[in-house]
Formats: structure tokens, sequence, C-alpha cells
């Protein structure tokens, strides 16, 4: 009776179960396009990727953005249906709604990062926070990183890359920032496989959000950033 007592008293307390989100995530059914015509969006930016063997696709930029708000909306959601979630992940008040107030006010910047970031599994971004360096982008890559910033600060960054398993259906990739530039938001969609989002919080915690094909909704799961 005592042992069992001193375990529990030394076990972490255990953490609030923000809610689950049911799909889709985002709205980012239309980000993967037929390329408009002429190959030119007046209000979009679109990037057409020109891999070996594929049929022409578009990709548009501005509506991965807008369709990543809305997943950002649904964390946050998520988030107050656990009081103490939000505490216990971020170490300040309102992360979040200051990730999207950079969200809103960026645009897609005619510079990237000097040095291109890391992928894990061939598409995902992992980054922790914003480039140092910067160097002026090629109007004509058609396929890589995309920078939007928000005045003189990197806002988020969107990553297109050739699929996997079905090289021609691509994979994105995207990372939203906070004023200080640290990551914040990761959102991965592979238009052959599904999607996935994660929260980088502080104190080394971290949100995944996995998708549960049974119930058809994403799970989140707590986590630390240390392997």
């Amino acid at each position: 009776m005592i042992a069992a007592l001193l375990i529990l008293l030394a076990a972490p307390p255990l953490l609030p179960v923000p809610g689950e989100i049911p799909t889709p995530l985002g709205h980012i059914g239309n980000v993967v396009d037929a390329p408009p015509v002429g190959g030119l969006s007046e209000t979009d930016r679109v990037v057409l990727p020109a891999w070996e063997g594929c049929e022409a696709r578009g990709v548009y930029l501005m509506r991965m953005m807008g369709g990543t708000a809305r997943a950002l909306e649904q964390l946050q959601q998520s988030l107050d249906r656990a009081p103490g979630a939000e505490k216990k992940l971020f170490a300040r008040k309102n992360v979040l709604a200051e990730v999207m107030k950079q969200l809103g006010a960026s645009k897609l910047s005619t510079k990237t990062a000097c040095v291109a970031s890391k992928l894990a599994d061939g598409y995902r971004l992992e980054l922790s926070g914003a480039p140092q360096k910067w160097c002026d982008a090629k109007a004509s890559v058609q396929d890589g990183e995309f920078w939007f910033f928000a005045a003189d600060k990197a806002a988020g960054v969107i990553s297109v890359q050739k699929g996997g398993a079905e090289p021609c259906k691509p994979r994105l990739s995207t990372v939203l920032f906070d004023a200080r530039g640290v990551a914040r938001v990761r959102l991965h969609a592979d238009w052959a496989g599904g999607m996935s989002a994660t929260l980088m919080g502080d104190r080394c915690k971290v949100l995944d959000y996995a998708l549960d094909a049974s119930k058809q909704t994403f799970v989140p799961t707590w986590k630390s950033c240390k392997p």
C-alpha cells in the first residue's frame, strides 16, 4: 500500500488532453489544381513543378496559407477544449493568436533561406526557428521553399516537394512562426497519403496530431522534443 502510494506520488502529473479535430484539417483541397490559363494567376502565386514524367499541375501557395490559417483555428479550438492545456504547452499567453496575426499580415517574399532546410521523410520541414541568413530567391524556381514575411520577420514557409510512393503527387510542408521567430506550427500534407500537424511548445513539450482513420479525427498526443 505504501509502495503503491510512493509510486503514485513520484509519477508526473497527467497533462490535459486537448480535443480531437474532425476531418478535414484545414481547407487545402484546392491547393493542388489545374494550372491557371497562361500559367499565371492575378490573385495567387502558382508554382508549376516540372517533374519528369508528370502532368503539369499547379500548386497554389496563397491557397495553402489560407487553408493553413483554418487549421490554426482548429488547433486553437482543440486546446480551448482542455482547460490548462495551452498553459502547459506555452510559457506565455496567446502564442497561437500571435502566430495568426503574423500569418494574416504576411506576404510572399523575394527572399529565401541561404541554406535549404533539412527535410524528414523527403518533405517534412522540422524547423525550430527562422533562419538567420537570407538570400534572394530565384523567380524561376517552381519547387522547394517559399517564404512569407510580415514586415521584416519570417511568418511562415511552404516547402513543395515531389511525391514519394507516387512521385507526381506533391508533398507540402508548412511551418508558421511567432513574432520572435520561433516555430510554433508544422503542417504536413502528402497528396498521395495524408496529413498531420504539430504544435511546438516551450519546456520541450510538443503536441502531435495524427489521423485516426477509423474515427476520421486528428488525435492529439503529448510528446517531448527530445528523442
